[in-house]
Formats: structure tokens, sequence, C-alpha cells
């Protein structure tokens, strides 16, 4: 936590909206009642009971302590926190493992000097406390915060909480901010050599195998057939063997990856999933920097892919869900994304290969297939299924070399 700093410009803070309180006054006040001093209360209800049906002195002396304690903690938060907040986290999206910069700034909003205060900022499950020093009229306190960010995720900052309370901690007024900051922790990735993904990187787009009259792929020479375009017709080569010979090409289309990610929850551990993720990030983002069409679905649905910050974000919100069809989804995203080029499976430990040989064969023929196994300790790594072809990877760093040696797709 670095030092604060204090600052006498009114006008340097731009807080953000406070929420209304109750209005009920009753209601506001039994809320403001902490557990101890609810405890204080039942201490001074029982007190003033046992002075009046046992007549003891000491007990209605301690119930009138209590009373006196409680109506000081009322003078003592009477009013309204005087501290204005706001929150500021310069850099919103930040990789696993990477430390996170907030500043938190606070305002006296009062014409008249004010005692020090307490102001409550929640991180994640956890919450933070700053003990703001006496400011002076419209003075202005700034203090720098870390949030550390071990795992992938989403982070909620806020809203602060401008506290006030008593000695004793008796009753507690909270006025809170609202607008909490989200931070997005994205999955750690690696980078992909592009053309280890299975795409050529020609302008006329991929080939897919199958022949055709008329396309940019040029394939062979043949004869002539009845219903040939005559404009395919090679008239050098007619020329030279007396007869009508025509070109042949391959049909091709724009290369297109389709990466489906296993999120079924008894597929996976902890460790595993949050290397799937990263590695399902590292695909992505190795098409995206190419301006290659990418569509990344998980069991469940389709994560936004058409551009490398929304599909971090995407990704840093993933988990594994009790329930997931793998099978059925793989043929679901051949049907939805009919311009599918090359398809790759990014599947648990579990798998087996002969699981793996029959997903590989939910593809269209035409369509290469790659399956990436997580997690899993083979000697080797990688097998050929006929249809398509299973890489086993133990960790996100292996994930360039296994690929570039047993070539996605």
């Amino acid at each position: 936590m670095m030092q604060g700093k204090r600052t006498d410009t009114p006008t340097m803070v731009s807080p953000r909206r406070a929420k209304a309180g109750p209005s009920q006054p009753l209601k506001a006040l039994a809320s403001a009642v902490t557990p101890i001093g609810w405890a204080v209360i039942i201490f001074i209800i029982a007190g003033l009971a046992i002075a009046v049906t046992l007549e003891w002195v000491e007990a209605l002396a301690c119930a009138l302590a209590g009373a006196v304690a409680l109506l000081i903690a009322a003078l003592r938060v009477a009013w309204r926190p005087p501290h204005l907040v706001s929150i500021r986290v310069p850099n919103e999206r930040i990789v696993a493992g990477q430390t996170a910069v907030g500043e938190i700034s606070v305002r006296n909003e009062r014409s008249r000097s004010v005692r020090s205060g307490i102001i409550e900022l929640p991180i994640g499950s956890g919450t933070g406390e700053f003990v703001v020093p006496p400011l002076g009229a419209h003075e202005t306190w700034d203090e720098m915060f870390l949030i550390s960010s071990r795992h992938r995720g989403l982070i909620s900052i806020g809203p602060a909480r401008a506290v006030r309370s008593d000695a004793l901690g008796l009753l507690r007024r909270v006025r809170m901010w609202d607008e909490p900051i989200l931070l997005h922790v994205h999955p750690r990735t690696v980078r992909v050599p592009f053309d280890a993904t299975g795409f050529q990187l020609d302008v006329e787009g991929v080939s897919t195998g199958k022949l055709s009259s008329s396309d940019v792929s040029f394939h062979a020479l043949r004869d002539y057939e009845p219903g040939d375009d005559r404009r395919a017709v090679h008239w050098q080569s007619t020329a030279r063997m007396g007869k009508l010979i025509v070109r042949q090409y391959e049909e091709t289309h724009r290369s297109h990856h389709v990466i489906v990610l296993d999120t079924s929850r008894d597929a996976w551990d902890y460790e595993s999933f949050e290397t799937a993720v990263s590695v399902a990030g590292s695909l992505g983002l190795a098409n995206l920097r190419e301006s290659r069409p990418v569509s990344l679905t998980t069991t469940e649905t389709w994560l936004p892919s058409g551009h490398a910050m929304r599909m971090l974000d995407a990704l840093s919100e993933v988990s594994a869900r009790s329930f997931g069809d793998l099978p059925l989804r793989v043929r679901e995203a051949v049907a939805q994304r009919p311009g599918v080029s090359a398809l790759t499976l990014i599947v648990g430990p579990q798998v087996s290969d002969s699981d793996a040989a029959h997903l590989a064969r939910l593809a269209p023929i035409d369509v290469p297939v790659s399956i990436i196994r997580i997690g899993a300790e083979n000697e080797r790594a990688r097998r050929d299924l006929g249809r398509g072809v299973l890489l086993d990877c133990s960790t996100l760093d292996d994930l360039p070399r296994i690929i570039v040696a047993g070539g996605l797709a």
C-alpha cells in the first residue's frame, strides 16, 4: 500500500453518485445498529427488567450506563459521513498473474475541517480499509492500492463505503457510492505461429480438394468435355496436342477456424480447465493477428471472437458447467458455421483415443480436425485418427512446440 497524499484543489475529484439513504428514520436507525449495539440494547432491556422486578440498583445503574453509551453513539453518527469518494483503475484489463493499480480519492465536501474517517472498498471477495486523516475544508486525500490477480476471472471493485461509527462500535452509518468497477483478468496466452494452425497464407483462399471448372486455384489440365466453359481452354496445349484441352481448378474458400472448448464440469480439474481456456485464447489470437476469421464456442454458447479484447473478456468469465454434450455441440457448430475450413476441439484428459476418433468423424470429410487433449501425460504427443489428429498438451508453455511438431490439422 502506497502512502496517501493530500491536495487542496477542490475540483480534482469527480466522485461517483452516492446511493440514496433510507427514507424512513426508524428503518435508517435500525440499519445503523451493529451486532454489538443490539447486544447493548438487549442488555439495557434486561437490566431495566431486573431492576423493576428484583429492585436491584446495580442492574438499573448498568442499564443507564448502556443507555448513555448508546445516546453518545447516536450523536456521533447523527450526521452522514462528510467524505465524497471516487475510484479510478487506469487499466481495467490485465492478464492472470499481473497486478493492477488503482487510486481512491476522498474529498471533504464541507466548508470546515473534519476529523479522520474510514473508507471501505470491497475488492472481489475481500474488503480494503482506508483510514482517512483529518481534512480541511474541501481538501482532497488520495491513495494508491494494488489488486493482485493470480487467477483468471472478474474482480468487482467497489462500491466504496464511507463509514462513520462511534468508538465502541455500537452504531455504524454508511454512505455507499455505486457504479462498481469490473476488472477483467484475462487468461494467460502464448504466441502460436500462425502457419502451425493449419492455414495457408495465400490471398485466394484455402483449397478444399473439390475439383471445379472455374475457380482461382489451378489444379491440372484435362480433355474438353461438353458443357465446359470455353474461357477455360488452354490454347497452347490445344495447339500442341491437336485437341481441346481445358484448365481444371480446385474449389477454394476463405479460411474459417472453429474452436470448440469443452466446458463440461465432469471433464476437468481446476488446473487443466485453466490451461484449456488459455489454449483456446492462444489459438484465437493466432488467427486474429493474421486477420483470419475464427469462431469460438463452448459446449453451451458462442463467444464473441471478432475482436481480440472482446474474446479475452468473454474467456475471463468462462466456467465449467454441470452439463454439456460435446458431440452434440460439435454437430451444431459445424451446422451453424458452414464455411468452416478447420476444426479444433479442446478436450479434457478423460477423453480416450477412441472417443477422440469418434469426435473427429463428426466433422465434414473435407474439414481437417485437430483435437487437443489437455493434461494427459503420454509419451506420444501426436496420434493420427484417420479423420484428424490428436495432440496431447500438458501445460500451456508446451503448446507452441506441440502444434509445430505435430501440425494442427
